[in-house]
C-alpha cells in the first residue's frame, strides 16, 4: 500500500543526497515556472530573514516558506498499481545546510492511512540516507498531523518534519555538516512555513 509514497521518497532522498554532497551550489538552471503558480518576494522586513532570503509561495502546494534563494523544481508523474501520482520536490542549497521540501499527489481513488504515510516518510528517509533516529515525536502543529524528528549520518545532522495536509503527505528537510552549526537557519525555514487552505 505504501510503494508509491516509498517510490516518491526515493526521488526525494535521491536529491536530498546530490545536494548534501555537492561542495558547491550546484549549477543547475531552475525550471521556468508560471508566474500566477508560484511567486517568489524579497522576505517582508518584519520578518527574521536575513538578508538576500525569500519568500517562496508555492500556489500549486499551498504553501509559503521562507529559503535562502529560489528553488529548483523537480516533478515527476510516476504509474503504480494504486493509480498514477505525482511527487514534487523543491531544493536549494545555503551556505551551510540543505533545504528541502517536497509532496505527494496520490490518484483520488487510492486510499490510505495518514498515521502510516507519516511513519513511511520517516522510515524511508533513514533507509535513504543511511542515516540513525536520533529524535521522533508525534504532534499536531498549525492543526495538522504531523511527525517530527531528527537523524544522523557520518557527517550530516538531519533535521525533519513530516505532515498529513489533507491527502498529502509533505516532508521538509533541513541538513546540516556536523561540523557546522546553522540553527538559526533550520529554525527560520522550519517556522517560516504556512500552509494554505485549498
Amino acid at each position: 500500500m505504501l510503494r508509491s509514497l516509498a517510490a516518491s521518497l526515493i526521488l526525494l532522498l535521491g536529491s536530498v543526497v546530490a545536494f548534501a554532497q555537492e561542495h558547491s551550489r550546484p549549477n543547475v538552471t531552475p525550471t521556468p515556472r508560471p508566474t500566477p503558480l508560484i511567486r517568489t518576494t524579497p522576505a517582508p522586513a518584519s520578518s527574521p530573514a536575513p538578508e538576500g532570503w525569500v519568500t517562496f509561495d508555492s500556489e500549486p502546494g499551498h504553501f509559503s516558506v521562507l529559503l535562502p534563494e529560489i528553488p529548483t523544481d523537480k516533478s515527476e508523474v510516476v504509474q503504480s498499481e494504486h493509480g498514477p501520482y505525482t511527487s514534487h520536490i523543491f531544493a536549494v542549497r545555503g551556505d551551510k545546510s540543505v533545504f528541502l521540501i517536497g509532496w505527494v499527489d496520490y490518484d483520488p481513488s487510492f486510499n490510505f492511512n495518514p498515521t502510516l504515510e507519516l511513519e513511511a516518510n520517516r522510515d524511508n528517509f533513514l533507509k535513504g540516507m543511511q542515516a540513525t533516529l536520533l529524535t521522533n515525536q508525534t504532534l499536531r502543529l498549525s492543526g495538522y498531523q504531523a511527525l517530527e524528528f531528527t537523524a544522523e549520518t557520518s557527517d550530516r545532522v538531519f533535521r525533519s518534519r513530516a505532515y498529513m495536509v489533507g491527502r498529502r503527505p509533505y516532508l521538509l528537510v533541513a541538513g546540516t555538516p556536523k561540523a557546522s552549526d546553522d540553527a538559526a537557519n533550520v529554525n527560520r525555514f522550519f517556522n517560516s512555513l504556512k500552509f494554505r487552505q485549498r
